[in-house]
C-alpha cells in the first residue's frame, strides 16, 4: 500500500527493534532520511491558495515547491538570490518576468498588514477542526513586538507562555501586537492552532510536536493586491508521529525495514554493512516507483524536421 499507518508497521517490524526500544523513535529517525532520497510513490501532492499578499506560504506538511500554477497559468520558479542578482530587491514586489521567487523562511503563515493603531492585533491559540477542545498537555512560548497602542511602531518585546489545560482557547493578554516574531512549542502532540482573535482569523501557525514554527515563502508580482489563485505541486515532509493510527505516507516495508537494519549497523559502528542497507532502501523504492508509474514515465520524442509535420528535402 502507498501509505501506512504506524500500528501496521509496528506489526510488521517490530521484531526488528530491540524490546527496551520504541519503534516510534526509530522510525522519526530513518523515514526523515527516506523521505528525503527521493520523489517516491504518493509524496507529491496538490495544494491550492488563494491570496491578496506578493507571496504564499507552503502548508505545513510540504518540504519543498515542485511546481505552481498562478491564475491557472504555468509560472517559473527563481532561487532566492535570483532577483538580488538581477535587478535588486524592489519595494513593490517581483518583477513579472521572474515568475515565483524563493523567499526563505519565516515564523508565521501570514503577516498582519498595519496601517494605523486601529490595525493592532490579538491572537488566540484554539483546537484545529474537528477538535473542539485543546489538548491536555504541551506548552506554547509566543514571543514578538507590542506597541504602546498609539502606534504601529515595535516599542515592546513580548514573550507569553500558554500551557495547555483542555479549554475551548487561550487568548492572548495584549492586544496591540505588532509582529509574532517566532513560536516555540514543546510536548503538543495534537495540532493545535494560533490565529488572530478577530473576523479574519488569520492563521499565524499551526503547530504540533516539539519545536519552532518555520514557514517557507515565495513571493511573486501582485502590484494591485488583487486576489490570486494559486495552486501548487508539492513534495510531501515527514511528519513527526507520535500515535499509532499516524499515517506514513512511504509505505514500503522492505525499505523500512533495511533503514531500521542501517540504523542498527551504524550505531555498532559498521558503515559498510549500513552503506548496503541504505542503499537497498534506494533500491526498492526505485522499483517500487518504476512499477507505480507504469505507462506513465517522461518520454524524450525527437523530431530531425522540428515542428514541421514531414521533413524537408535538402539536397
Amino acid at each position: 500500500m502507498p501509505a501506512l499507518t504506524v500500528k501496521a508497521i509496528t506489526k510488521a517490524l517490530s521484531g526488528y527493534v530491540r524490546p527496551d526500544e520504541d519503534i516510534v523513535s526509530k522510525l522519526n529517525l530513518i523515514m526523515p532520511r527516506l523521505y528525503a532520497m527521493g520523489m517516491w510513490r504518493d509524496l507529491m501532492f496538490d495544494w491550492t491558495i488563494q491570496t491578496d499578499n506578493d507571496y504564499f506560504t507552503l502548508p505545513e506538511q510540504a518540504a519543498g515547491l515542485l511546481g505552481a500554477l498562478l491564475d491557472d497559468a504555468p509560472v517559473e520558479m527563481q532561487a532566492r538570490w535570483h532577483d538580488y542578482r538581477i535587478s535588486g530587491y524592489a519595494q513593490e514586489g517581483v518583477a513579472p518576468i521572474f515568475g515565483i521567487v524563493d523567499d526563505g523562511w519565516a515564523a508565521v503563515k501570514e503577516d498582519i498588514h498595519l496601517e494605523s493603531a486601529a490595525d493592532l492585533f490579538e491572537y488566540v491559540i484554539k483546537p484545529v477542526t474537528p477538535n473542539t477542545t485543546l489538548p491536555n498537555e504541551g506548552t506554547i512560548v509566543v514571543e514578538g513586538w507590542r506597541s504602546d497602542g498609539t502606534n504601529i511602531e515595535k516599542t515592546i518585546k513580548t514573550s507569553e507562555t500558554f500551557v495547555l489545560d483542555g479549554s475551548a482557547e487561550l487568548v492572548s493578554d495584549y492586544s496591540t501586537w505588532v509582529e509574532i516574531t517566532s513560536i516555540y512549542f514543546e510536548s503538543v502532540y495534537v495540532p493545535v492552532e494560533v490565529a488572530t482573535n478577530d473576523e479574519d482569523a488569520t492563521t499565524l501557525a499551526i503547530v504540533r510536536g516539539d519545536g519552532v514554527s518555520r514557514y517557507r515563502r515565495f513571493r511573486f508580482a501582485n502590484p494591485s493586491a488583487s486576489s490570486r489563485v494559486i495552486r501548487l505541486l508539492l513534495k510531501r515532509s515527514w511528519d513527526t508521529i507520535f500515535t499509532e493510527n499516524d499515517l506514513v505516507y512511504l509505505g514500503n516495508l522492505n525499505a523500512i525495514k533495511h533503514g531500521l537494519l542501517g540504523m542498527i549497523a551504524e550505531d555498532n559502528a559498521d558503515l559498510e554493512r549500513a552503506q548496503y542497507h541504505w542503499s537497498i532502501c534506494r533500491q526498492l523504492l526505485d522499483e517500487e516507483l518504476d512499477e507505480a508509474r507504469g505507462a506513465v514515465k517522461p518520454k524524450v520524442r525527437l523530431s530531425p524536421a522540428g515542428v514541421q509535420s514531414r521533413i524537408p528535402n535538402i539536397v
